[in-house]
């Protein structure tokens, strides 16, 4: 039997958030508080000591204007307002306790609060008008649905998937997730033959180009469950990664990667998993290093890119045939990966150290790196 840590209560297992693909967000790094990485170091473990915000408690006034990020700070209940181009903070805003992930959508940017069950919406033209929307008990990966006008918000510990409003800014409806999970494993998890239904764990969404299935990696069972959107019932589910981080789904939509940190042992995880998006089988593991945080794929689907948290290392790939096309060396810890809309700056989180690191998207060329940011998590690109 495949073995695995038991899961124990998590304050917020900090979610990147991150923008892969247009409209998800996905889980990066946990904070001390949470269950211990499976495979990887804890934060509190890191000799990388956490540096002092900048602009502790001062207030972000004003609308947040196009090309800022905005980065969840797990650590201060705030979402942070960053210049990557002056490389400073400029503002924070408060936010519900331990944001994990962040996506902009109709001028709001939504934040998951992990700690809370929230999701905040922050108006871009007014962010003191921000409000929290109830939603369920630990929020991680979001995704959006422009046709729909909703957010999918994955819940750690709902065992399912809420859907929001987006212009109405409230809960419309919650998709359950089955308690078993992928079938074709010999071996289930622990925590689906202990606790039947509270071991999916769903952690990072994505949604297929023609807007009928929701993809969601699941922690507790290592898996990806497929809604079915015009029903909000689950598919068989397909067999995925432990640890997982982030899904997409490619550019020609014909498969899914996922990123995942794997766990102890054998389950230690050092490549992206291609799966077949019709089948659910795995094609191609891709080397990147160990512990597979974030992957972002360029809209023309030529180009990706991978990080590698336990490595410290950013990689650049040939989406055509994933052969490696070069590596940037950022420091232990990174576990955010975003694309800017333009597809020119990769932004590179690291919640163990505080930055955010704004790479040439082209030649892995460092830009500028934002110091003093408190466990920052996910990223979003205002545009």
């Amino acid at each position: 039997m495949i073995t695995r840590r038991s899961f124990v209560m998590l304050a917020g297992i900090g979610a990147m958030g991150l923008l892969g693909t247009p409209g998800c967000a996905a889980l990066t790094e946990e904070s001390p508080r949470d269950v211990a990485e499976e495979g990887g170091p804890r934060e509190s473990s890191s000799p990388t000591p956490q540096k002092e915000p900048i602009n502790a408690g001062e207030p972000f006034s004003g609308e947040i204007a196009p090309g800022m990020l905005c980065v969840a700070e797990y650590a201060t209940n705030a979402l942070a307002v960053v210049d990557a181009r002056a490389g400073e903070v400029v503002g924070r805003i408060p936010v519900g306790r331990n944001p994990a992930s962040v996506l902009v959508m109709q001028g709001i940017v939504f934040v998951g609060c992990s700690g809370t069950g929230e999701v905040t919406a922050v108006p871009v033209a007014n962010p003191a008008a921000a409000a929290p929307i109830p939603v369920g008990h630990q929020i991680l990966g979001l995704c959006r649905d422009e046709a729909r006008g909703l957010i999918y918000a994955g819940d750690y510990f709902a065992n399912g998937v809420h859907a929001i409003d987006a212009a109405l800014q409230s809960l419309v409806s919650t998709m359950d997730l089955s308690s078993s999970g992928f079938s074709g494993r010999t071996d289930p998890p622990p925590c689906c033959t202990i606790e039947p239904g509270a071991g999916r764990r769903t952690v990072a969404l994505a949604l297929a180009p023609e807007g009928d299935v929701l993809y969601a990696a699941n922690y507790g069972t290592y898996d990806v469950a497929r809604i079915d959107l015009a029903t909000g019932e689950e598919l068989d589910a397909f067999d995925g990664v432990v640890g997982p981080r982030q899904i997409l789904v490619s550019a020609d939509g014909g498969q899914l990667i996922l990123a995942g940190v794997g766990g102890e042992g054998e389950q230690q995880v050092s490549a992206l998993y291609v799966l077949d998006r019709a089948t659910g089988k795995r094609v191609l593991e891709v080397p990147v290093g160990l512990s597979v945080a974030g992957v972002a794929l360029a809209a023309d689907g030529r180009r990706a890119w991978a990080i590698a948290r336990d490595d410290g290392e950013l990689v650049a790939f040939d989406a055509a045939d994933w052969t490696e096309t070069g590596r940037l060396s950022l420091g232990v810890g990174i576990d955010t990966l975003v694309l800017s809309p333009d597809g020119e700056t990769l932004f590179v989180g690291n919640s163990i150290g505080g930055q955010v690191h704004a790479v040439d998207a082209e030649t892995l060329a460092l830009r500028t790196t934002v110091e003093g940011l408190a466990a920052p998590k996910g990223l979003a690109v205002i545009v």
